[in-house]
């Protein structure tokens, strides 16, 4: 099957079918809070506008990349969020790559976001779905992120189905510049696991499709195993 694979400098028109790939570490964050509690994950463009989503709404948290800022309660790091009680609450996200990938593909008809941990289930999902096509949207390093790529190309062939091994794609992530960024501290608001953490496979049973609600664009966990009532 001809799915592409772009970067968001590249992104033209609406694709129909779009996968926005953020592995360290936008959307293994945005996973892990799904299984903290979290009800639903707002996609912020900017800092400010998160922090005025967070203003506006009572109860609503706010997570960014980097170091800790005041008005944010969290930050983008698997090995920080899997300890929080995030139960009924709405987390408003911002990223540097990941949440921006998103919003410029905010349109198309199906979006769904992924890394390893949900490579799986957004393969099974795509292939009960008959998507065709798909665009895979590698948001680190303008479209060059080898650990995004891997992932891409993992689920794209994970669609075509039979068995595909995992670890060739694994090494390219964890060999990957991003990788090796986090493991020597050199990005802020991090935790000595989160490598570990954005490669673990099928960690979690479920996809993460964006859809735009009230103007918003929202993220929210879509069981697979009950694929007949997510496709209705």
């Amino acid at each position: 099957m001809d799915h592409h694979f772009v970067g968001i400098p590249e992104l033209t028109g609406v694709p129909r079918v779009a996968v926005v790939i953020d592995v360290m570490r936008a959307f293994t964050v945005a996973a892990w809070a799904f299984s903290r509690g979290v009800e639903k994950i707002v996609l912020a463009s900017t800092e400010s506008d998160a922090l005025a989503l967070k203003e506006s709404r009572p109860g609503w948290l706010a997570l960014k990349d980097g170091a800790p800022a005041a008005g944010f309660d969290a930050v983008n790091s698997p090995g920080l969020l899997r300890s929080c009680d995030f139960a009924g609450r709405t987390l408003v996200q911002k990223t540097t790559a990941g949440t921006v990938g998103a919003l410029a593909v905010a349109d198309a008809p199906l979006v769904l976001c992924a890394g390893f941990v949900v490579a799986g289930p957004t393969a099974r999902f795509l292939q009960a779905k008959d998507s065709g096509p798909v665009t895979f949207v590698v948001t680190g390093e303008g479209g060059q992120a080898d650990e995004d790529l891997a992932c891409a190309e993992y689920i794209a062939q994970c669609m075509a189905g039979g068995d595909v091994e995992v670890a060739p794609y694994l090494h390219r992530a964890r060999a990957s510049r991003a990788a090796d960024d986090l493991a020597a501290g050199l990005r802020l608001g991090f935790h000595p696991d989160d490598v570990d953490l954005c490669l673990e496979v099928d960690r979690f049973p479920f996809v993460m499709m964006a859809r735009q609600e009230e103007s918003l664009t929202v993220l929210r966990p879509v069981a697979v195993p009950d694929l007949q009532s997510s496709l209705r």
